[in-house]
Formats: structure tokens, sequence, C-alpha cells
């Protein structure tokens, strides 16, 4: 026998059964079992409180405790049997053997079908039960630990993203401003050279500023607290201001540059601010990653599949999304990355922006695209149907 054997704690009050375990168990002594015998359910608890065994053979009917009452009394604070317990009972005892099992007992195991080989099979199942359950709780208890951490780092990352953009942006719109005083000359006069450099530093500004807007729109959504103030309105005057705001930028690149917009649209109930600002961001990207010379080309209607939803989409001719990173283009901090450093940048969070202020719409948002000829965007807002404007607050659960 080695240090390793199996210890087999036997309960049992009949001697004959007693002595037939043990000598059935004895003839399989290859397996190491180690074994420990009690006449009653009180001394088996006392020898299991002193060596707790790997394994306990259970007579129900016992002096003083009965087997169920065994089961109870080994049951921990968690309402677990820490080690298998196999219950032997006797002819016509199936109903015992059910209340056994919904007692916290491995197995059960009738006295007519034991022998040495069913003591082997059932001892062993239900010892690697217990020990497949004990790993599989021990991973369960991993991955709680793991999760909490994560969600721990989630929170730091956001108060993180809160405080970063709260403490950087009150000074660099001053900085801004201060640029702003310059350029127009009301510090003095200023040459060439030091309005082209000014001119930098201003647009420069103005970037560092929508990233930091970006990283306190993503804080607010991540804890339900972005607000939308929702009207009937006219999405096709959201995208004709959207369009003209940015037409500059788009001529400046030499990109075409148009909308066409259904005339039998119905009024849709958004937050304008918002709905202008998806369609800002997916413009940008537009631009981006469309060459001189491209189209960039929003069209707006009413959806087929859903009466009661309007379609936009935001069509370009830029060098399209890989199939692999479509699933994952709307995720927060994701980046399509290429070789060209020339389109790259921004902190990639728009798209994800774009998804979750669709999303408190009760829109959807979504992707078709063409490697090397281009991509278009779609999202959906709802029709207007009568809801008094409001300024409300729209929550959403946070999953961590």
């Amino acid at each position: 026998m080695t240090d390793n054997a199996v210890r087999i704690l036997i309960i049992e009050d009949n001697p004959p059964d007693q002595d037939l375990y043990c000598h059935l168990l004895n003839r399989i002594a290859e397996d190491g079992y180690c074994l420990q015998t009690a006449d009653s359910g009180e001394a088996g608890l006392v020898l299991y409180q002193a060596h707790p065994p790997d394994c306990i053979l259970l007579d129900y009917q016992l002096p003083g405790l009965n087997g169920l009452e065994v089961l109870t009394a080994l049951t921990d604070t968690n309402g677990e049997i820490p080690v298998p317990v196999i219950m032997l009972t006797g002819e016509g005892c199936e109903t015992l053997a059910a209340e056994a099992i919904k007692a916290g007992a491995a197995d059960y195991l009738p006295k007519r079908l034991v022998s040495a080989k069913s003591l082997r099979r059932t001892i062993t199942n239900a010892i690697e039960k217990y020990k497949l359950r004990a790993a599989l709780k021990e991973q369960h208890k991993i991955l709680a630990e793991t999760n909490e951490r994560l969600h721990r780092k989630n929170t730091e990352i956001q108060q993180f993203y809160h405080m970063l953009s709260h403490e950087l942006k009150t000074p660099l719109t001053a900085a801004r401003e201060f640029v702003a005083i310059v350029l127009d000359g009301l510090a003095g006069p200023l040459n060439d050279t030091q309005h082209e450099y000014l001119s930098y530093a201003k647009e420069s500004c103005d970037q560092m500023t929508l990233g930091l807007n970006d990283l306190l729109d993503a804080t607010r959504l991540d804890t339900g607290k972005l607000p939308l103030t929702l009207q009937p309105a006219s999405i096709g005057n959201v995208v004709l201001r959207t369009m003209t705001s940015m037409a500059p930028q788009a001529q400046a690149q030499g990109i075409q540059w148009q909308h066409v917009v259904s005339p039998t649209l119905p009024l849709v109930c958004i937050d304008i601010r918002r709905i202008a600002q998806v369609l800002t961001n997916l413009l940008n990207n537009a631009l981006k990653f469309t060459p001189p010379g491209g189209e960039i080309v929003v069209k707006v209607d009413n959806d087929p599949p859903r009466s009661d939803r309007v379609l936009v989409a935001v069509s370009d001719t830029g060098r399209g999304i890989e199939p692999e990173q479509r699933d994952y283009i709307f995720d927060r901090l994701y980046q399509i990355r290429s070789d060209d450093a020339a389109i790259e940048g921004g902190l990639g969070l728009g798209l994800y922006i774009c998804r979750e202020v669709v999303r408190l719409h009760g829109g959807k948002i979504w992707v078709d695209s063409v490697p090397g000829k281009g991509s278009t965007f779609f999202f959906t807002v709802p029709v207007y149907s009568g809801c008094t404007p409001v300024d409300a607050q729209v929550k959403r659960e946070i999953t961590p």
C-alpha cells in the first residue's frame, strides 16, 4: 500500500456486510485501498473528522443516526458534501436511494449487486466525478476572480478617461482661444509664416478637443449617462447641414460630395445633435479612407423591412474593410491598421460612439464593404409617431 492509497471509510453496523465489503475491496488491493470501518453514524463522523477519507460507503439502516442524517451532518456551509458518499441500500429501497442522491450522495449501490467489480467501478466513478467537480469549481473561482479584476481595471480606465478629459479640456480650450486671438490680429500684426504656424496650432487644438469629447462621450455611454434630447425632426435637414459644414474638407481633398434624400420621408424622433455626431463620425471616416478623386454619397430613404424606421447609408469609394475586421470595427478602441501611416490616428472611439448612440435611439448600425472598392455604413432611426418631445436621460445596462 502506498502513501497515495485511496482512503475508504465504511460505515456499516452489520458485521457480515462489513466483512464482505472489506474482503471484496482487499481482492482488488492493487488499487491501493486504505480501509477504515465504523459501526454507527456517530462513530463514522468521528473517524471522518480525524482522518478525512477519499470516499465513504454508507449504509442507510444504522443505529442512532441513519444514512440520510449522516449525509446532513457531512454537508458543509456551502450545502455540499466534501467527499463522495456511496449509499448502500437493501432490497426495495429505491425511494431511499433517490432521497440519498437528493441529499448529496454521489451514487448508490443496492446490496444485492455488491461485488468487487461493482465496488471498484462505483468508487472510481464517484471519486473521478468529485475531482472533476472540484476542478470545475476551481476554474469558476479563477474566472470569477479574473472577471472581478477586469471589471476593476475597466472602471479605473473609465475614471481615467473622465479625469483626463476634464483636466485637459479647460486648459486646451484656453490655449485655443488665445491662439485664435493672435490669429485674428488682436495682439498685433503677423507675418505669413507666423499665421501659418498658428493655424497649424489651432487645428491641432481642435483635433485634441474632438478626441477629448470622444473620451467623455465614451465614459458617459459606459455608465449609462449620455443624455438624449428627443424631438421630431427632418433627417434630411440633419444630413444637409452636416454635409454642408464638412463640404470644404471634401473639396480640399478633391472628393466628390453629394447626398440623395427621398422626398417622401416622414419625420423621425431623434436627438438632432447626437445623430449629427453619428453622421460626422461616419463622414470623417469616409474622408480619411477615400483617396483624391473618389466619391462619398449619403442616401436617406424609408427602410423597406421596417415601416417605422428610416434608413441612412454613407457610401465611399475608399479602400474598404477586410472581412475579418468587420466584426470588430464598432468595438471600443478598435482601429483598422494598415501600412499607410497617413491615415492612421484617432482614439478608436468614433464607430463605438456611433453604435451606442444609434442603439439608444432604438436603431441598428452595420457595414457592407468590398476591399479595394469601398464601404457603405448603414444605420436606422425611428419614425416620429406622435411622441411628445422630451429631454430624457436614457440609460442602458452595462455588462462588465
